[in-house]
């Protein structure tokens, strides 16, 4: 998808700007909490790099090699995504209660404060971008990647605030504890933003282990089976719906019984078709079986 892969080439520049802008820029007036931001960044950028390689995988059709279709690489990249976003700011917390322990570090905090400008509403503007960009794309990478550019913007806010905090204690008798907030912001930091690759993490493997979709997907789909259930006067009707990346995987099996009033082969393509018409509106690619049995334990 053409939109799809704009978003990640956008996340993808948006983040060598800013890993370049941090690093370099928390080097020189040695701030942790500044190349902490530039190095979320630079990871970001590598993670934004492969994010398109695997969306342009994924959209190479080869059946032969992979008759169920590659979706399943998606929910595995945002699970990867997470677990080295996590890892990251783990390492962080740990260096910052080094820091904190071993007395702080003091920074230039007119300078840093100039950073954290920049780089608020730099991010802000990358998020609200991509936000827009995204909608009707189904993609769970897009989704993450916006998601990481939301987590930079709120940590350039806190940045911003906690330089703020320590040109105010510069000015009066509690100047000393200025070289504290660097290393505190890191902690603080690193605490908050590890919640969100857990939460991603755990949706991503759920999807891996084939877990049944959402309530709002499978009681619009079972609300779609049921209804037909009752057009056709099944006996009974058992559907299967998990969601692998952009992918629905949805199972329908349909049990006959003697008030049934289909019985023939194109009647029972027109029922697949009428399923296949009503879940339009799901905004994903479907995997779509339907099937009939006039025996539920096959449907089971």
């Amino acid at each position: 998808m053409k939109r799809e892969k704009n978003i990640l080439k956008l996340s993808a520049l948006g983040g060598l700007f800013f890993a370049v802008l941090g690093i370099v820029w928390g080097t020189i007036i040695n701030s942790s909490m500044i190349m902490f931001d530039g190095l979320y960044a630079l990871i970001s950028l590598l993670l934004s790099m492969l994010s398109i390689g695997i969306t342009n995988y994924i959209e190479k059709t080869d059946f032969d090699k992979f008759p169920f279709g590659k979706g399943m690489l998606e929910p595995i990249m945002v699970a990867f995504h997470s677990i080295v976003l996590a890892v990251m700011c783990s390492l962080t917390f740990i260096n910052g209660i080094k820091e904190f322990i071993e007395g702080g570090n003091s920074v230039d905090a007119d300078l840093a404060l100039g950073y954290s400008l920049i780089s608020s509403v730099g991010c802000a503007l990358v998020y609200v971008i991509m936000y827009r960009m995204r909608k009707n794309v189904p993609s769970d990478i897009v989704k993450a990647e916006n998601n990481q550019w939301l987590m930079d913007t709120f940590l350039s806010i806190g940045v911003l605030c906690g330089f703020i905090v320590s040109i105010v204690l510069e000015m009066n008798s509690l100047s000393h504890l200025t070289k504290y907030v660097d290393p505190l912001m890191v902690i603080i930091s690193s605490i908050l933003f590890i919640r969100v690759p857990i939460i991603m993490l755990h949706k991503s493997f759920k999807e891996i282990i084939n877990s049944s979709a959402d309530e709002e997907i499978n009681d619009r789909i079972y609300t779609i089976v049921k209804n037909i259930e009752e057009e056709y006067n099944f006996e009974d009707s058992i559907t299967r719906v998990s969601k692998i990346g952009r992918e629905l995987r949805i199972e329908i099996d349909f049990v006959f019984n003697d008030n049934s009033t289909l019985n023939e082969l194109e009647e029972m393509d027109k029922v697949r078709e009428e399923v296949y018409k009503n879940m339009k509106s799901l905004n994903f690619k479907k995997w779509l079986n339907v099937n009939f049995t006039g025996d539920r334990k096959w449907a089971l």
